[in-house]
């Protein structure tokens, strides 16, 4: 005969009886236990889920290098050393370059016909921002500088402009920005206060092609801007260089002809605009052919060594840096 069980009657808790059924209650005991256990797994929670790894842990382990097939330490790549290299290239070839093709482009039939209409409002720009300095009113257009007379209130604010110019790069100290306006200052107030009518006239007629080198110069030399600064930021010095190469080296190959032929020097009337710079200078100032080759010339020549002094100190200066890293 089969022993009782120690456990009690699913239902009763009376004692267990050795047969299938409860003598109490009629239970069957292992429907009961069966209906029990289904019970239990529905109130019992399901063990909470883990959440996956953010990072998978074979990643975190070292990888075994050999030292055979690696180098113990790889070179780190110096950025400010490629930067500093690659801008000493850019200035060594950069004007050079530019003076060369706007040279070729000056010489050129039909291209000489297109520089003419590039530099021309740098010609135009030269008379009147001569006038400005001089006192004067004027607006330049493509072919022609319409002159207003003598203006005081442009004067005291051309001089108020430059005096805060002056003010802002002291406070910055950028003494180069510092010294240039402080001196065109001083140009300003000797043009403005000192000159006769007469002459300002003649300087005005005169920084035609004179300021059309001048500005182009300028605008060369603005491919030295410092890294940082909105030039440079903007990539505008790339646009400023072919138009400034182009303003100085047609204004130049135009007195350097007429130095070799008097009969190249640009005499003549335009239709509408009047009499040309050189026919001005000529007949109301009273200049002669040599005089009008020689003091343009003078402007072109100072202004190529302008461009090659500030080409020297700033290729040796980047020689230097380069050599010191």
């Amino acid at each position: 005969m089969e022993a009782p069980s120690a456990l009690p009657c699913p239902r009763c808790q009376s004692p267990r009886a050795a047969g299938p059924e409860c003598p109490r209650c009629g239970i069957i005991y292992a429907k009961a236990e069966a209906r029990a256990a289904r019970q239990r797994e529905h109130e019992t929670p399901p063990p909470p889920e883990e959440a996956p790894p953010l990072v998978d842990p074979a990643w975190l382990t070292t990888p075994d290098l050999r030292s055979d097939v690696l180098p113990p330490e790889t070179p780190a790549w110096d950025v400010d050393a490629q930067e500093a290299a690659l801008e000493h290239r850019l200035r060594t070839w950069a004007i050079p370059v530019a003076l060369l093709v706007a040279f070729f482009a000056v010489k050129g039939n039909f291209s000489g016909s297109l520089v003419r209409l590039i530099t021309m409002p740098f010609h135009e720009l030269g008379h009147a921002i001569t006038a400005w300095l001089c006192g004067e009113a004027a607006l330049p257009t493509l072919w022609k500088t319409v002159h207003f007379g003598r203006a005081p209130l442009l004067s005291l604010l051309l001089a108020a402009g430059l005096g805060l110019l002056v003010y802002v790069n002291w406070k910055r100290r950028r003494w180069v920005w510092v010294a240039s306006g402080a001196f065109v200052l001083a140009v300003q107030a000797v043009c403005t206060l000192f000159l006769s009518a007469r002459t300002v006239d003649m300087l005005i007629v005169f920084n035609g092609d004179a300021g059309m080198m001048v500005l182009g110069t300028a605008l060369m030399l603005t491919f030295y801007s410092p890294a940082g600064s909105y030039i440079h930021r903007q990539a505008l010095r790339w646009g400023f260089l072919p138009l400034g190469a182009l303003s100085l080296m047609d204004g130049f190959d135009t007195w350097w002809a007429s130095k070799r032929n008097f009969s190249a020097i640009p005499f003549g009337r335009s239709e509408g605009i009047g009499l040309s710079d050189a026919s001005r200078l000529s007949g109301t100032h009273q200049w002669g052919d040599e005089q009008l080759v020689r003091r343009f010339l003078l402007v072109g020549v100072l202004c190529l060594v302008c461009v090659a002094v500030v080409y020297g100190v700033m290729f040796f200066r980047g020689r230097a840096r380069l050599a010191a890293r």
